[in-house]
């Protein structure tokens, strides 16, 4: 009796102790202990206090410092540019030689420059090229869209020479391409005609490019689809194609564009008559004379022709870099 009376005790004692080391294990399982050097928080005064991120890395700070000396770099002329701009002829030079921090400031501000320009006729030579500029850019999106969306979507034959001539073109030197498009323009006879600005710049290898890799990312069955619903080839570029590629047309137009605003060498060869001036040809003439340099000219139809750019792109900077990051090199 006395046994039976004592062994449930023993027994009950036993299983509780089991059970206490068993939780313990499973405590110890379930929350380990945090390694050294590693916790990111600490008690103070029963409370967890979260310790601050650690503070950027020399590497990190050494890249910030570079890039804001390249900021500087790049935009500190173009400071000097605007601020000589606005000020008189005789006094562009007054800080810069020596070169001193005023001369990021007008010496004497007048705007005598910017009215003179005006006065000989870059109002004109601004539209013009704004003409020049849209017209080519509407022509080369439909011509280099369609021709992307074949090199992308259609097999024929020559597919891969036509190609391959594409991708050359955008890599030969504009250079040694003037003389045989200046032989073909004046049989033509367009010498002196708007045909002369804008019909050798529509097709342009850049942007076919561009369209090609961007087409070839469009799911098949999407086009098949729009294809069994009775879509015409027209009405599949218009209506489903073109709307999703937005990105690359923003970066065509604003490639296009930019080409055709920032030419010289062509429009002066083609088009020297003055009723066909565009910007950067003005610039040339406006600031130079046979025996003088309008320094105040120059900076000023300098300063329209890079502002103008700028206040293009920046905004729709955004889309000329996800067309960019988006049209990798595909077979």
């Amino acid at each position: 009796m006395g046994l039976s009376a004592t062994s449930p005790s023993v027994t009950g004692g036993s299983s509780a102790k089991e059970r206490s080391s068993s939780a313990k294990g499973k405590t110890s399982t379930l929350c380990p202990p945090p390694a050294h050097g590693k916790s990111h928080a600490a008690k103070s005064g029963g409370r967890e206090v979260v310790k601050p991120p650690a503070s950027h890395p020399p590497a990190a700070s050494l890249t910030y410092l570079v890039l804001a000396l390249t900021t500087i770099i790049v935009v500190a002329p173009l400071g000097w540019v605007v601020a000589s701009s606005m000020t008189t002829r005789q006094t562009v030079w007054k800080n810069v030689l020596p070169f001193s921090w005023r001369a990021f400031f007008p010496a004497e501000f007048s705007i005598t420059g910017y009215r003179q320009i005006f006065q000989a006729g870059f109002g004109r030579t601004m539209i013009n090229t704004f003409g020049v500029g849209i017209a080519t850019v509407i022509f080369s999106i439909v011509v280099c869209s369609l021709a992307g969306f074949a090199f992308a979507r259609f097999e024929f034959r020559g597919k891969k020479v036509l190609w391959a001539i594409t991708l050359i073109s955008f890599m030969v030197p504009y250079e040694a391409t003037v003389i045989p498009a200046y032989t073909l323009v004046n049989d033509l006879g367009w010498i002196n005609t708007w045909q002369a600005l804008i019909v050798p710049a529509i097709a342009n290898g850049t942007v076919i490019f561009l369209f090609r890799q961007f087409f070839a990312d469009i799911p098949q069955e999407l086009l098949d689809a729009a294809r069994v619903d009775g879509a015409t080839w027209p009405r599949l570029m218009a209506g489903i194609v073109l709307p999703i590629t937005r990105p690359v047309l923003v970066t065509s137009a604003i490639l296009v564009f930019l080409a055709q605003w920032n030419s010289f060498f062509w429009p002066m060869l083609v088009a020297p008559d003055p009723k066909y001036r565009i910007v950067q040809v003005a610039v040339n003439l406006l600031g130079v004379d046979q025996q003088t340099t309008y320094w105040d000219r120059l900076f000023a139809a300098t300063t329209i022709a890079a502002l103008i750019p700028l206040l293009l792109v920046i905004p729709l900077q955004r889309y000329y870099v996800s067309s960019i990051a988006n049209s990798g090199i595909k077979g």
